[in-house]
């Protein structure tokens, strides 16, 4: 049944969303401006990757990007083209064994560097780890197992702006109906205090509040019971509140040092500052909710299974999900240079140049993954013939 959605609060959505499309398209437009061709040779560690891992990830996202409709646009549009522009690429790579995939990627892409946009800019960004954690549960509330994780709510509703006007395809707010009004949807607080309760929405019962936040920042995970029943929860949504990092309050507070920030620091200081516990997580309104299926594999954002040390999550304004990147980063405890494929995303990742590297699911994927925070570049790998384009376009900015 639709639901009233009061005409003043949904105008101002529709205008602050129109703004928002209308500046992230110039922005995207003027984005085109701001790539050079860079020769694989010059790739840091090229010859020496193991590049059939990244194929057999690339033949992942392929089976998603034969399915479109070839005119199909691939977000972002300046950079990700059509379908049509994939589907060679796509096809040809289906035929291909480990062993010619180095060759494979030369032969049918071409690599872009990001150039500066201003003589300040640095063209360095951030990339972190995450991983899928394995949690033990209960079917049912008890003495033991008493922290929920949350199906959707009936009460969430989803306004897609694209419904009411095609330039707004994609733009979405999420909110709930109060008095004929559409409103914000309950912040963390709000729920943890019971807003959910006695809605039959509980998917499932865990040990700690603890694992159930990380859950929810890593986005899916393998839960197991004890008769043996094991299986993954995914995200499903989210109430729509932003997220905030509480890792960076931490810090802020001096309770954790920078340069010692870590899943597994953030973990200790909550089991050790139990009493404090909610008032750190409550900083944090975004909330999520999950959904069951078969353990099969870790699904992305892009509906595909993730490959351990091969699926990138990325920010889908710059980067189009399926692509190839070539990654680089500097650290004490990871110096990468890897191929990867973009194919999830995450609310904490957010610019040209950011990325979060799947590590795997479990314990051992959690060491790599937890302590990951690297300086570092990515280099696209596009199609050839949409790379070419992308590059005859380039003009001067005004």
């Amino acid at each position: 049944m639709r639901k009233i959605i009061n005409i003043q609060v949904f105008t101002l959505a529709v205008f602050i969303a129109f703004f928002g499309v209308s500046v992230i398209y110039f922005w995207g437009e003027r984005q085109a401006l701001y790539y050079s061709k860079v020769s694989f040779s010059n790739l840091r560690g090229w010859e020496e990757d193991q590049h059939g891992d990244a194929l057999s990830s690339f033949k992942n996202s392929c089976v998603k990007i034969l399915q479109k409709p070839l005119e199909t646009v691939i977000k972002p549009a300046f950079t990700g083209g059509m379908a049509k522009d994939w589907r060679e690429a796509c096809t040809k790579a289906q035929n291909i064994l480990a062993a010619g995939a180095k060759g494979f990627f030369e032969q049918y892409f071409t690599a872009l560097r990001f150039n500066p946009e201003t003589e300040t800019e640095e063209m360095q960004g951030t990339f972190t780890g995450y991983y899928a954690p394995e949690y033990e549960g209960s079917p049912i509330k008890t003495e033991l197992y008493n922290v929920p994780l949350y199906k959707v709510p009936s009460d969430l509703q989803v306004l897609s702006l694209g419904d009411f006007d095609a330039s707004l395809q994609g733009k979405y707010i999420i909110g709930q109906v109060k008095d004929k009004k559409f409103a914000p949807y309950n912040e963390r607080k709000i729920i943890d205090e019971g807003a959910l309760k006695n809605q039959g929405l509980e998917l499932v019962w865990l040990k700690s509040k603890i694992d159930s936040f990380f859950l929810e920042i890593q986005g899916s995970g393998v839960i197991y019971f004890k008769d043996g029943t094991r299986f993954q929860v995914s995200y499903a949504g989210k109430n729509g509140r932003p997220y905030r990092a509480v890792g960076r309050f931490l810090i802020e507070s001096g309770a954790i040092k920078l340069e010692d920030m870590s899943m597994q620091a953030i973990r200790a200081w909550l089991e050790k500052n139990p009493e404090n516990m909610d008032d750190l997580l409550w900083k944090n309104p975004s909330f999520v909710f999950f959904k069951t299926k078969e353990e099969e594999g870790i699904v992305g954002a892009m509906g595909v299974n993730l490959t351990a040390g091969r699926s990138l999550a990325v920010d889908n304004h710059y980067i189009p999900y399926g692509a190839p990147l070539w990654l680089e980063t500097t650290s004490p405890i990871s110096n990468l240079s890897r191929l990867v494929i973009a194919q999830d995303t995450g609310g904490a990742i957010r610019g040209k140049i950011r990325g979060d590297v799947f590590w795997g699911t479990g314990d051992k994927a959690a060491l790599i993954a937890g302590p990951m925070n690297d300086k570092g570049i990515y280099y696209l790998l596009l199609p050839k013939k949409l790379a070419q384009r992308l590059l005859e376009n380039l003009k001067e900015p005004s």
